[in-house]
């Protein structure tokens, strides 16, 4: 009988130390399955924040810096840098330019007297512009004293954004020109370019 007590206890104390062994074993192997999934977030996390992403793109903040040089006015990003074109000054026209980023970027503006044209006002101008332009023309709008017409410059492939604004006193135009290559990086400011231009 002692014997028998002795190989039940015997039993017990076997099936409860292989249970810890068991339970030791589940416990190990769901730490490595976690630290295993821990392990693929992190490569996961890590490809996405190589890959270059519109969201990540659209979060960048540009900000923008007020110009009036002279006849004209307008907001262009805060690293562009507007700098005449001639060094003469005359209160008939002027003419400014754009130098700063991406590289390949025409940016001008030119203001010149109303009474210097032959038209007497801005839906003269915009129908003399539609006939006469060089553009391949994929867009055209005229309201109230400005219009704009953009499209691809057939010499060279470049987009080309065009706005002319009939202001009292001057004639101020808007030229943006620049590779397609390049349109992620300039075409999210052009909005905020063209609204903001107008003329004296």
């Amino acid at each position: 009988m002692k014997n028998l007590n002795y190989l039940l206890v015997l039993f017990v104390l076997v099936i409860s130390c292989g249970q810890n062994d068991l339970e030791k074993e589940t416990l190990q192997l769901k730490e490595k399955e976690l630290a295993l999934k821990e392990r693929e977030l992190t490569l996961q996390e890590k490809s996405t924040s190589d890959q270059p992403s519109d969201d990540v793109e659209s979060s960048i903040e540009v900000t923008y810096t007020s110009h009036s040089p002279c006849m004209f006015g307008v907001k262009l990003p805060s690293n562009y840098k507007l700098e005449p074109i001639q060094e003469d000054i005359s209160s008939d026209y002027c003419d400014y330019h754009v130098k700063g980023k991406p590289e390949g970027l025409i940016l001008e503006f030119h203001s010149l007297l109303n009474s210097r044209f032959n038209f007497d006002n801005i839906e003269e101008l915009y129908d003399a512009a539609l006939k006469s332009t060089k553009l391949d023309v994929s867009y055209k709008a005229q309201k109230g004293n400005w219009f704009v017409i953009s499209g691809t410059n057939k010499s060279n492939g470049n987009a080309v954004y065009w706005k002319r604004v009939w202001g009292e006193m001057y004639v101020s135009d808007l030229h943006i020109e620049y590779p397609k290559s390049k349109a992620s990086e300039i075409e999210p400011s052009i909005g905020t370019i063209s609204n903001s231009f107008t003329s004296r």
